[in-house]
């Protein structure tokens, strides 16, 4: 049965038993193990190539921010496709963080399609996804190049969640630390520990 983005998400900020960990197999979960211990839950929501107006993103990011309160279990952003980013800015009203789903490492130049730190930051967004599974799989995204991504946010005093994960085969054939170690190795490299204040790890295997 599917549900609905809206719906899951004011679920999830409502209950915070959303959190516990879930059954493993062999050290491993399939929806992913959560250890939160002493660190604040942040939730987040990313569109990807989705809702298909602007009238829709509004009324998607307002019935959102309308289920975060002072009561929810932790901090909640949205990353959002770059022409909504704006409007739903506006629509969450502070609420709750907007971020983007992606940027380019380059800050100018001859990059069609291109997104840079400062073009963001000019908007007032502070977050940005790198490493996205789909990212990784469909648009060819190298360990290299979202380490790029990495250290281009942090240089311009922004956050990014790094994403990793490995493929269902690789679950299978239970090389998920391994390929989880080298894709975390390659992604921080060059960030210094002080930098990782800025740097959360989700855990978004491509299955």
């Amino acid at each position: 049965m599917k549900v609905s983005t809206l719906s899951l998400l004011a679920a999830t900020i409502g209950c915070a038993s959303a959190f516990a960990p879930a059954a493993t197999f062999g050290g491993f979960s399939r929806t992913g193990d959560t250890a939160l211990f002493e660190r604040k839950p942040f939730i987040t929501g990313n569109w990807k190539l989705n809702p298909s107006t602007k009238d829709e993103a509004i009324e998607l990011a307002k019935g959102i921010a309308g289920a975060v309160s002072s009561e929810s279990p932790g901090d909640v952003a949205l990353f959002v496709p770059f022409p909504f980013i704006e409007c739903v800015q506006k629509a969450v009203d502070g609420k709750l963080s907007v971020g983007a789903e992606m940027v380019t490492p380059e800050m100018s130049g001859a990059f069609t399609g291109g997104i840079s730190c400062g073009m963001l930051k000019s908007i007032g967004v502070e977050w940005a996804l790198a490493g996205h599974s789909e990212r990784r799989t469909i648009n060819k995204e190298t360990d290299e190049y979202i380490n790029a991504q990495c250290l281009k946010l942090i240089e311009n005093d922004m956050s990014v969640i790094l994403c990793i994960g490995e493929t269902d085969e690789e679950f299978e054939k239970d090389l998920v630390g391994d390929v989880c170690e080298v894709q975390l190795k390659k992604g921080l490299a060059g960030i210094k520990p002080e930098e990782m204040d800025r740097v959360v790890i989700a855990y978004e295997p491509v299955w």
